[in-house]
């Protein structure tokens, strides 16, 4: 879905009242300030605070198949994929720590069906990319053949989100990407088949 800039303003305004003041401050009459529109305009561009959040959960989807394209199409090696979409997702999030909360945010979409479903989704899509590469990995003999490649994808991201999760709730005084360039070669180096380890 494309974007006006418009609802860029909106939506990245919307990310930054959830990450800063929780998701029960995003009320039209506060995003409406904090944007510098009406509240009628705001119906304008989203028909709801729950499209609103859809319209959040499509621009994260859009910019992990961006990433995912141009890793596709800059880079050969399956193994090197998983690495570099790791590391964009570091980079991502500390460049846009407030975006970061949102999508790790469990209380937005555990009360709305339709919110978790796509949020579940986009999950989904992530896992179908990395699970693709990490069984290419294991084809070339780059992956230890003996693990579950759906298991290695949830170790990946399960400590993503820990690491990530730490940043925060720490003020965010360590460097992400440099944590997070340690965790996976950590990671790599427990799935790595024998004859790719240095």
């Amino acid at each position: 879905m494309e974007m006006t800039a418009r609802q860029m303003d909106i939506i990245n305004a919307a990310i930054h009242i959830i990450s800063q003041e929780g998701y029960q401050d995003l009320t039209t009459k506060h995003l409406a300030e904090h944007v510098g529109v009406s509240e009628a305009a705001l119906y304008r561009h989203f028909d709801s605070k729950t499209d609103l959040i859809h319209c959040i959960l499509e621009y994260f989807q859009t910019l992990a198949e961006e990433a995912m394209g141009n890793i596709h199409s800059d880079i050969a090696d399956p193994l090197e994929q998983v690495k570099a979409f790791v590391v964009n997702r570091y980079k991502l999030f500390m460049e846009n720590p407030d975006l970061a909360r949102v999508m790790f945010s469990e209380e937005i979409f555990q009360n709305n069906r339709t919110l978790a479903e796509h949020n579940l989704s986009i999950m989904h899509y992530h896992r179908e990319q990395l699970v693709t590469s990490i069984q290419a990995a294991q084809e070339q003999g780059e992956i230890r053949a003996d693990l579950e490649p759906i298991q290695i994808f949830r170790i990946i991201v399960g400590s993503m989100r820990l690491l990530v999760m730490q940043w925060q709730l720490c003020g965010y005084e360590f460097v992400l990407t440099e944590e997070g360039e340690k965790l996976w070669q950590t990671i790599a180096a427990l799935i790595q088949s024998k004859q790719t380890k240095i």
